[in-house]
């Protein structure tokens, strides 16, 4: 046991010397969680600023305007503007009439004018929002009926009031929307993006580096002087699989962190099941980069072939897009590769609430595949360049 430690700190060692270990082991993940992150994820409409030129003054045209303001619209009156303060690129014009014309029945018209050049995102923001506080509106006046045209209520105060009493109740409809059947939500923004660049780099970065430390140990002859040591090659085999084991763990733990404190991302329920995922994961990984190492007869190769596969697990098994939006045939396909046990887990617990049960399955297969490249590596490992 002590020489297999000794070989998987030694290998340990090597690779946290390597000043861009830090920017390939954690930086460039964290910032692939970021960015995809930011790409995927389902924003809510922007806050937008709106001018308010007010002609009519009447009770509905305030009522409209209250709606607005519940609704996020950041409202200002180019009579309260401060002297030398720029004008809003967007203004709400409600024309002279518009209370009465609404209390008649009669069509009128809401002008939104836009300054040429502003922003059309947010300009679709104030739109979609004035056509919601247009619909609320209209609602509560159906609601009030005759209330709302009566004409003992003077400037129309009570029915505002009354309005207001309506808008401040509990809604009478709610929507639920839930997942029927056997369908379930697609993952998107972070909870895609992190587990998916944690997938991706761990097992780019530990392919890459347990291949290449692999075949320099051979091409320098510093593997040949370890087989002759007092060492068997069980140990020597076990020692090297060790040392990558540490690398990916240490990897994982720090990206798990990142996830978890750095974007607030909830690893679920069971961190026995995420462990044991995580774990089984390493072992798929460790074992990949020893067959690769004992395979490729230079570092190049090693570079470029671990960088390969990892770009091809990394696409086919749902570590840059959901699964779920691949045709039904890859999916299947892609379940040959560990990265798509490994995100079909980490969606499991994450995306899905699922406990430790879920992740038996995926974990038994890493496991597996971790076994079967390990065995393959002892096979075709040679001691001499």
């Amino acid at each position: 046991m002590s020489g297999i430690a000794v070989l998987a700190l030694n290998d340990l060692r090597l690779t946290l010397r390597d000043r861009p270990a830090f920017f390939w082991l954690v930086l460039l993940p964290v910032a692939m969680m970021w960015i995809f992150g930011g790409l995927g994820s389902q924003r809510p409409l922007p806050r937008v600023g709106l001018g308010l030129d007010d002609r009519d003054r009447g009770w509905v045209a305030r009522a409209l305007v209250e709606e607005l303001r519940d609704g996020g619209i950041l409202l200002s009156d180019p009579a309260t503007r401060a002297e030398g303060q720029a004008a809003p690129p967007r203004t709400l014009v409600i024309p002279d009439g518009f209370t009465a014309a609404v209390l008649a029945g009669r069509p009128r018209t809401l002008r939104l004018e836009h300054v040429p050049g502003s922003n059309e995102e947010f300009g679709f923001a104030a739109e979609v929002q004035l056509t919601r506080a247009i619909v609320r509106t209209l609602g509560r006046l159906a609601e009030m009926g005759q209330a709302a045209r009566t004409s003992d209520m003077g400037d129309g105060a009570a029915a505002l009031q009354r309005f207001r009493e309506l808008a401040q109740r509990e809604p009478l409809v709610r929507v639920g929307a839930s997942i029927a059947g056997a369908g379930r939500p697609v993952p998107g923004g972070l909870a895609q993006s992190v587990p998916g660049a944690l997938t991706f780099t761990v097992l780019m970065m530990v392919s890459i580096y347990g291949a290449v430390f692999l075949t320099l140990e051979k091409r320098g002859g510093v593997l040949r002087r370890q087989a002759a040591a007092p060492l068997t090659p069980a140990t020597l085999l076990l020692g090297k699989l060790a040392g990558r084991l540490l690398i990916a763990g240490l990897q994982i733990a720090v990206l798990l962190s990142a996830g978890r404190f750095v974007f607030g991302i909830s690893w679920g329920a069971s961190p026995a099941g995420l462990v044991l995922l995580a774990s089984s994961f390493a072992l798929a990984v460790a074992g990949l980069a020893v067959l690769l190492g004992a395979v490729l007869s230079t570092p190049a190769q090693a570079s470029i072939v671990g960088w390969s596969v990892a770009m091809v697990q990394a696409a086919l098994g749902g570590c840059w897009w959901p699964s779920e939006v691949m045709p039904g045939w890859l999916r299947t396909v892609s379940h040959a590769l560990p990265t798509a046990w490994a995100m079909d887990g980490f969606h499991a617990l994450i995306s899905f609430g699922r406990g430790a049960e879920a992740v038996i399955v995926p974990s038994l297969v890493l496991a597996g595949f971790g076994l079967l490249f390990t065995a393959l590596g002892a096979r075709l490992l040679r001691f001499e360049a």
